[in-house]
């Protein structure tokens, strides 16, 4: 007997968990596959020796006034339980040592000749996210409704300044407030760039990043239990509304005929649905599909890095005198931000004490790596994978002792995690992370092998501002999708 639904939904990341609940919402019957063990995907958390981690090293955005997580909110009347940080991250470079708040205070005293640049970047990044914020508000509505309110948005654009920067690049940004010789300001640019845009100021498009480089402005927060607390609440939000979730159960292949997915073929049962959603890229329904991948695959999606983390158990002592939640360390006189020689740190709230035992922190450690080098020593034999591991924890572990000594003595758990690791646990092709980089205005068109009734979700069709910009591109989804049911 084939179960049937009118959306079948693979992945439970934090884009399959928002259209699941979206749809619901609407009444349609839904069925979420996840092959984990806990919903979240790249946003998850999982727990060990009494501590609670965040998969990969993260903050949370998109929680503001009117932003697509508060939107999210008011449409399924849930709350998410935030600590609101004066404070975004901290950034160390071994020369400058600068806390990344709303006001940008210390980053405007410590480069004086960047503020006009940070004024253009306010005044741009608050005119995308109202537009983000008044799209959101027309999801649902009648495509007509929606068009004229588009184009009377964007006539009250100031066009020039956001035509102007959607034709260029970061660099050329830069240059054009006098800042492009300016080493140090530009590493720091490149290093937050890294972070949110997957790529650097010399490819990074200057309209996206003025986005990109928004977050410390927009009411950045820790989440009671981390990331994987948001992916909890929206799964309750699905079954509330009538939806169902199978966890442990993994998606195997897609049948198809006359251009639409017939059938869903899990490790369990098979499953029909008017309408699929995959949350993933072309690469992951290319794997269901048993389609090869075509060669130009990675250029064409962009698709650069992977991830190289460590979760570490620590002793609250080893922190005196740091107040950080979130932490950036880049190597003193380094031009590389990936390998090690910078890092991303997202330490558990002191008082969040589901996430580590009392007078304990949870902190889990990012750097960017590429994946060719993972896969290669894996193929070659655990001994020659188990040495690159510790080789790279060698490395971030020496870059954390450097900027915070008497850290070594106070670790009392280390687990450490590669691309093999990501891709194991979350499915990701490769176990690439973070989407596509922003090179240009355009996302890489994702090949749909000309399915009518198949969808993608995730950060490969809105990447950056994390969980924020995800959310967005999944509520795109659904409102397309909600007309052909």
């Amino acid at each position: 007997m084939v179960n049937t639904y009118d959306v079948i939904i693979i992945g439970g990341g934090i884009g399959g968990l928002v259209a699941a609940a979206l749809l619901a919402d609407k009444g349609a019957r839904v069925l979420l596959l996840e092959q984990a063990t806990t919903t979240g995907g790249c946003a998850a958390t999982f727990s060990h020796r009494g501590y609670r981690f965040d998969a990969g090293a993260t903050i949370g955005c998109g929680f503001h006034s009117r932003g697509p997580m508060q939107w999210v909110a008011d449409r399924l009347a849930i709350k998410w339980p935030l600590y609101p940080l004066s404070v975004a991250w901290k950034y160390n470079d071994g020369v400058s040592e600068i806390d990344l708040d709303p006001k940008q205070e210390m980053l405007r005293k410590r480069f004086p000749e960047s503020t006009a640049f940070w004024l253009e970047q306010a005044a741009v990044a608050n005119t995308l996210w109202d537009l983000t914020n008044g799209l959101l508000s027309q999801y649902g509505r009648k495509r007509f409704s929606q068009a004229r309110f588009l184009a009377s948005s964007l006539s009250s654009i100031p066009g020039s300044r956001c035509i102007m920067l959607a034709t260029m690049t970061v660099s050329q940004w830069l240059k054009r407030h006098g800042l492009h010789g300016n080493k140090a300001f530009c590493r720091f640019i490149d290093a937050q760039l890294l972070i949110s845009a997957q790529t650097t100021a010399r490819k990074c498009n200057a309209l996206f990043a003025a986005l990109a480089l928004d977050l410390p402005r927009q009411s950045p927060c820790s989440i009671s239990g981390g990331t994987g607390t948001v992916a909890e609440i929206l799964s309750q939000a699905i079954g509330l509304r009538g939806g169902e979730i199978h966890l442990q159960e993994k998606v195997i292949a897609l049948t198809t005929r006359n251009r639409r997915i017939k059938e869903v073929i899990s490790t369990r049962a098979n499953y029909q649905g008017r309408e699929v959603i995959v949350n993933g890229s072309s690469a992951s329904l290319a794997a269901l599909l048993g389609r090869t991948l075509p060669s130009s695959w990675k250029d064409r999606s962009r698709a650069l890095w992977g991830a190289f983390i460590l979760h570490l158990g620590i002793s609250q002592e080893s922190l005196l005198g740091h107040t950080f939640q979130h932490l950036q360390l880049v190597r003193p006189k380094t031009d590389n931000l990936a390998e090690g020689d910078s890092l991303f740190l997202s330490l558990s709230h002191p008082t969040d004490q589901i996430r580590a035992p009392q007078g304990k922190r949870a902190l889990t450690v990012s750097t960017h790596t590429k994946v060719p080098p993972w896969w290669h020593a894996k193929e070659r034999g655990k001994k020659e994978y188990s040495a690159l591991k510790s080789l790279y924890t060698e490395k971030a572990m020496g870059l954390l002792y450097h900027y915070l000594p008497g850290l070594e003595d106070n670790i009392e758990l280390s687990l450490a995690g590669t691309p093999v690791t990501y891709q194991r646990y979350t499915g990701r092709h490769l176990g690439l992370v973070g989407g596509y980089a922003q090179t240009g205005l355009l996302a890489p068109r994702q090949k749909r092998y000309r399915l009518k009734n198949c969808s993608l979700v995730g950060d490969h069709r809105f990447p950056g501002q994390s969980i924020a910009g995800v959310t967005i591109g999944a509520a795109m989804a659904v409102d397309h999708l909600l007309r052909r049911l």
